[in-house]
């Protein structure tokens, strides 16, 4: 009837559907063999950089012809610089740019570069960023698109530049906190930027009070603070305390929280050892971040004979985990650092160490720590009894300060009852009045001493998953 609209049918909107790929078909296949014979013919002109823009704007995770742009960048670059010289020494010092028209870097709608002959390597750098930004918004978790702009980067590492980088890692992380590409890449711009930790933090202030539940957030601030100062720990123990008051249930805060108070460092131990003959270096790995180059290592060959480095070890950060030094030898290799030794050999190869591995992870902090602590969770328990993450604190705690307390002395436990966390006080009584729940009740080993072999086991591995902190209800 008249004035009415036609509603397609499902068969027409597919149809349509079908036509419209058939066309970005087409348009992709066309661009694609116009782009490999352009490159494959030595081609490193701005026409193929814009060619290929027509591409990534679709396709933005194309690594492939990100990889081809930075080899025609890379070209452009070198022909920059050496017209640059050319042009210094032509005309005494005068500017080089000025034969060379430059590109509007700050206007949004310049997607394709302007033809010059020899285009301005900041020039280049500044239209690609702008490019790989609008590629960005289209897919923020592409590893080929992260890439590139760090490799942007590293090509121009200018202050003004890692303004610019913070402000763009500041806009992606709003979209997605947990963006764990924009995560890498701001540490990235923080290495080389070389932005104190302080100023970190307070990003990571700021994005934790917009939402407690940024558990990224959280994990980027232990990377930041100085474990070693026992006043700035006790200040952030006391502001994880606002947190967890506020929202208790929030597993963030609670994750944290135990890796404050188990943040004491294990002794160093060499975990294994690399050794690259096409370079003749050795690189050495230890669990923990050491602050300054070993000194204990030794190197011997296979007859026991000691190896001189060819200087000492050396790490691009510091602290670094990975240490290495330079060695000359041609035979197998025994690594010693105190109790622990690698073996490896003269082709690309990795020994490793085996590690003591620890059942579980218990509180390391300063015993005074723990009891100033231990009252404020006993206070939070009283407000949420129910609350899981309350009650392991509370247990790991208890065991933290109070161990050699005896069965009947054990007032609070943590079980598992019909798939609800519970809180049995005095757990003794419990099992005492209801002796038949052994299979639906678990409770700690130490009270249950009696339990058969297979309960026990039970039991044991349920105490393991309860110290790490791993059992989720």
């Amino acid at each position: 009837m008249h004035g009415r609209l036609k509603v397609k049918t499902t068969a027409e909107k597919e149809a349509e559907r079908n036509a419209e790929r058939e066309k970005k078909k087409l348009f992709y296949q066309k661009g694609m063999n116009k782009i490999k014979a352009m490159f494959n013919s030595g081609d490193r002109s701005v026409d193929l950089l814009n060619l290929m823009m027509k591409i990534l704007e679709n396709i933005p995770e194309f690594g492939t012809l990100w990889n081809w742009r930075r080899v025609i960048l890379l070209d452009m670059f070198s022909k920059s610089a050496t017209a640059k010289t050319e042009a210094c020494s032509d005309s005494n010092g005068a500017d080089s740019n000025d034969g060379c028209a430059k590109l509007d870097c700050s206007a949004d709608d310049n997607k394709d570069l302007k033809d010059c002959d020899v285009p301005n390597k900041l020039d280049l750098i500044c239209s690609e960023k702008l490019f790989v930004a609008r590629c960005l918004e289209m897919n923020p978790k592409a590893y080929s698109l992260w890439s590139h702009r760090r490799w942007l980067i590293e090509q121009n590492p200018a202050e003004d530049l890692i303004k610019e980088e913070l402000g763009l890692c500041n806009q992606f992380l709003k979209y997605d906190e947990r963006n764990f590409h924009c995560w890498d890449y701001r540490r990235f711009i923080v290495r080389i930027g070389k932005i104190p930790p302080s100023k970190e933090l307070e990003v990571s202030t700021s994005l934790i009070e917009r939402n407690f539940s940024n558990y990224s957030a959280w994990h980027y601030r232990s990377t930041l603070l100085d474990v070693r100062d026992e006043e700035c720990v006790r200040g952030e123990l006391e502001w994880t305390q606002n947190a967890y008051f506020t929202d208790p249930s929030d597993q963030s805060v609670w994750l944290y929280y135990q890796w404050l108070l188990g943040r004491e460092k294990q002794p160093d131990k060499l975990l294994s050892a690399l050794f690259d003959p096409h370079n003749n270096t050795i690189h050495v790995l230890f669990n923990n971040l050491l602050y300054e180059s070993p000194t204990d290592i030794e190197i011997s060959d296979k007859t026991g004979t000691a190896i001189t480095l060819r200087g000492g070890w050396t790490s691009p950060t510091t602290p670094s985990r990975i240490w290495s030094s330079d060695i000359c030898t041609g035979s197998e290799v025994t690594v010693k650092c105190g109790s622990d030794t690698v073996t490896v050999h003269p082709t690309f190869s990795i020994g490793i160490s085996t590690p003591n591995i620890c059942p579980g992870t218990p509180l390391t902090a300063p015993t005074d720590i723990v009891t100033e602590q231990l009252d404020n969770i006993r206070e939070l328990y009283e407000l949420e009894p129910d609350n899981k993450w309350v009650m392991l604190t509370l247990v790991n705690m208890m065991h933290a300060t109070q161990p050699h307390k005896t069965k009947e002395q054990v007032s609070v436990a943590v079980c598992l009852v019909d798939n609800k966390w519970v809180m049995l006080t005095p757990v003794n009584m419990m099992h005492a009045t209801q002796p038949h729940k052994t299979k639906d009740v678990y409770m700690m080993h130490a009270t249950q001493p009696h339990k058969t072999k297979e309960q026990i086991s039970e039991v044991r591995n349920l105490t393991v998953k309860l110290w790490l902190g791993c059992l989720c209800v």
